[in-house]
């Protein structure tokens, strides 16, 4: 490093010390705080000895030139991975260890959930990205039952005059039996009053707890997700229902909305999407939560793009986090999720490469696609170089490194010594960004024009076509990933701008559009959106999701909601989400959408809760500058869907 270098990195570390230039580049994070200046000022340091040791003198470049974007550069250096669906049932079934201890299997579903808590954050410790159950009532729904025959077996010593002995086998002491209903109906409804409150608690202290537990650097939480309502029997309904509830009631002394876990309700023909199906109440608690909470979203299990063995919860299509999904894998887990994540993704800049090959600025009147094609090319090569060197230097750590994962084998196909043979199971991730600014570039309109979409369709076609072939030379899985951009949309604007100029509808605001979205300002309704974007959802294999904005005042109408998840259901989107105003005065809890004042007590400490990328975070103000303008253009799809007179409802 010369003298320049190292001015340069002790005047950003002393920038991240005093406070004096904080960036918001993650929302979880406080960079006021110890935690978080310590945690940012090691990350300059950690990003150039990745620069200096790690990365490639191409891909260094292609990152300095802004035409990729390295994510989590910081983590690099030491090894860490992205993100996991823990496998739960075998902690479990086994119980696990941590560095100081060893913990028992539970006994109780009050014992379970506190153990679910405990699980993400020992995981969340050992790599950089989310935690996630991929069927978080199948993975509980035993325990409700060691409940219930605890309850039980209390009801027939405690409840009756003399302690009664039972005739019905203890294998049958289930919640649902009808004969011990007939024959032991005060036993059993105590059993059940017990149980209720025992999970309802359960699940309250879930809540509180992935939601204080700021165990990570910067009084970061966890970032936690559970996926749920396909479990048909009545201990996995039970646990569905209180997790739903718990989302309900909200958290602390004015029960706000929680900002952990994203609870994800998958959605599943036969099983919970229309009246008669089994689990369709939990459907229409879902929404009701969604209303009021913004959770959960909706995860679609008749998507093509998966294959499910219906015998096989771990089979079902889940998500985590923002969206990242879990594709096949071609190392023998096939479709199975639980126990694998996404490695790392690497995310493209196109609308740089279609500014220098497009008309926006006035060099030509007719697009180079040739050109365009030919530098997508070169970009693609890049980034299957970028990802599979960084795979290559994860896997040289030591196991030791992640001693909670490896020894508890919370992530699966781990052969007991090198790091690959439980890495080779997860997906490198192909990331794309700013589809309609691309669009803009090269033909001065972005995909809503049917033409241009056309083309848009024919791009994630090829970049999948191109991670199917990296899968095969690399013999490892590849996927096209909708990028996040919680960050990145923000600098790789920016950098683009000091290249190119302002340029209308393209470098003009202080962010890139997220992935395939439509541009946040575009006046489209609610269905428009879903249509544009749904047919380009497939090919995201390893992670995409579809938003729609909403006025508050359309979460009093559940049944239009409801229409809505169906629609974008039907229509083959993967991952669906709503968001909507959530404001909450501090000084007396009233939550409507509040402005600037309290109607009620005047106050103005308001927390104004909205959506960063897939997670929530306390208030917009945490944002960094490219989600903060983001947050102002968000057109509400409701007011044109619903506002002209001639309502769809």
């Amino acid at each position: 490093m010369n003298l320049l270098e190292e001015n340069n990195t002790k005047r950003k570390v002393m920038e991240i010390l005093n406070c004096s230039n904080v960036q918001n580049s993650n929302a979880n994070v406080d960079e006021y705080s110890f935690g978080g200046r310590k945690f940012e000022a090691a990350g300059v340091l950690l990003k150039e000895v990745a620069r200096d040791e790690f990365i490639s003198p191409e891909v260094w470049r292609a990152f300095q030139e802004n035409r990729i974007y390295i994510h989590d550069m910081d983590n690099y250096a030491t090894g860490m991975h992205n993100c996991l669906f823990i496998d739960f049932a075998k902690l479990f079934k086994d119980g696990f260890t941590t560095r100081n201890g060893d913990v028992r299997p539970p006994k109780s579903i009050s014992t379970a959930m506190q153990q679910v808590a405990v699980i993400f954050q020992c995981q969340s410790q050992v790599q950089f990205g989310g935690v996630a159950s991929a069927h978080i009532d199948f993975d509980l729904a035993p325990f409700v039952a060691m409940s219930f025959k605890k309850h039980f077996k209390d009801g027939l010593n405690y409840v009756y005059d003399e302690p009664l002995s039972c005739y019905i086998p203890e294998e049958q002491w289930k919640v649902g039996n009808k004969e011990l209903m007939e024959k032991y109906s005060k036993a059993y409804n105590f059993a059940l009053d017990m149980l209720e409150k025992e999970g309802m608690q359960a699940a309250q202290g879930l809540y509180h707890n992935l939601n204080t537990l700021e165990s990570r650097a910067g009084s970061q939480l966890p970032f936690t997700s559970i996926n749920f309502g396909r479990d048909t029997s009545e201990e996995g309904r039970m646990v569905s229902r209180w997790l739903l509830m718990a989302s309900l009631d909200g958290i602390g002394k004015f029960h706000r909305t929680s900002i952990f876990p994203i609870a994800i309700f998958q959605h599943k023909k036969g099983v919970n999407a229309e009246p008669g199906d089994p689990n369709y109440d939990l459907k229409q608690l879902a929404i009701k939560s969604l209303c009021k909470r913004i959770y959960p979203n909706f995860v679609n299990c008749d998507f093509s793009g998966n294959i499910e063995d219906p015998e096989n919860p771990d089979t079902y299509n889940c998500t985590m986090g923002c969206r990242t999904a879990m594709s096949f894998d071609r190392h023998g887990f096939g479709y199975a999720k639980v126990g694998r994540g996404n490695v790392s993704p690497i995310t493209i800049n196109l609308p740089k490469i279609a500014l220098k090959h497009g008309i926006a600025l006035g060099e030509r009147t007719i697009p180079d696609l040739n050109g365009f094609w030919k530098e997508l090319d070169e970009v693609l090569d890049i980034v299957e170089e970028a990802l599979v060197s960084r795979y290559k230097h994860r896997c040289n750590q030591n196991p030791k490194a992640a001693p909670f994962m490896y020894k508890n084998e919370t992530i699966r196909g781990f052969d007991g010594e090198t790091i690959a043979s439980a890495m080779r199971h997860g997906s490198q991730a192909v990331g794309i960004l700013g589809i309609a600014e691309m669009c803009q570039a090269l033909f001065g309109k972005n995909h809503l024009d049917p033409e241009v979409h056309k083309f848009v369709t024919k791009l994630v076609q090829y970049i999948s076509a191109f991670c199917k072939e990296a899968s095969d030379r690399n013999d490892l899985n590849f996927g096209l990933y909708y990028t996040p951009a919680e960050s990145c949309c923000y600098t790789i604007c920016r950098k683009t701008r000091d290249e190119f100029g302002i340029i209308p509808n393209i470098t003009d605001k202080e962010f890139f559009t997220n992935s395939i979205h439509v541009p946040v300002w575009e006046e489209v309704d609610v269905f428009k959106k879903i249509d544009i974007e749904a047919p380009l959802c497939k090919y995201g294999t390893s992670g995409c999701i579809t938003y729609t904005e909403f006025e508050s005042k359309i979460m009093d109408n559940p049944e239009a909601v409801e229409q809505i998840i169906n629609y974008a259901m039907d229509n083959d989107v993967p991952y669906f989400a709503i968001n909507f105003p959530i404001d909450t005065c501090l000084g007396c809890g009233f939550s409507d959408d509040i402005d600037d004042e309290c109607p009620i007590c005047h106050d103005t400490h308001i927390e104004h809760l909205a959506r960063v990328t897939g997670y929530l975070t306390t208030d917009v103000s945490h944002f960094n500058r490219g989600k903060q303008a983001e947050v102002k253009y968000r057109y509400k799809h409701t007011k044109r869907t619903f506002g002209d007179g001639n309502d769809k409802y």
